[in-house]
């Protein structure tokens, strides 16, 4: 027997902007009732792991605020309407990093952080990619890029630096497939 889900009393949406919180009134089985906030994003995101024909990694370095700090990750952004994971992630990893052209497939998607968010992150491969253009960063992108080895990258984790989660997911997923 499973545990009838919460009753949503009332939902309003709290804050408007690049993304909403809503503020939903949960009533549970045993009549208590509680505020649960979500952060609402309304589409999901696409990151991608890229590998250059010389077995390098195309990572990025990037400055993120809520942390202060500069984060060792993966390319990847938001997937815009009409748009699929692939399509997306040859976007950004375009944009972000100028690499380009490869083969593209999808690794696996996740749910990184249900407790507050309904975003879905889409993680793609990419082998074989090139340098095809200059990077055509947003303006409030702070973005590096660096090409590290696969080994280099394992060592940056395993060193407790500054690393997104991102790029610990994309490893892992990659290595699960054995790609």
């Amino acid at each position: 027997m499973s545990t009838p889900l919460p009753e949503v009393i009332s939902s309003e949406i709290a804050m408007h902007g690049f993304f909403d919180v809503r503020v939903d009134q949960l009533k549970l089985a045993s009549g208590l009732k509680q505020s649960y906030y979500v952060v609402y994003i309304n589409v999901h995101a696409a990151v991608i792991l890229a590998k250059t024909k010389e077995d390098r990694f195309v990572i990025i370095r990037e400055y993120r605020h809520p942390t202060g700090l500069w984060l060792l990750g993966c390319p990847g952004g938001r997937i815009d309407t009409g748009e699929s994971p692939l399509e997306a992630a040859k976007r950004e990893l375009l944009e972000e990093t100028g690499y380009g052209n490869g083969e593209f497939s999808l690794l696996g998607a996740i749910h990184p952080f249900p407790a507050v968010t309904n975003q879905q992150i889409f993680y793609i491969y990419a082998k074989d990619v090139e340098l095809i253009q200059p990077p055509a960063k947003e303006d409030f992108e702070l973005i590096q890029v660096e090409l590290k080895t696969e080994q280099e990258l394992l060592d940056e984790i395993a060193s407790g630096n500054l690393i997104d989660g991102v790029l610990c997911t994309a490893l892992f997923l990659k290595n699960l497939k054995k790609i």
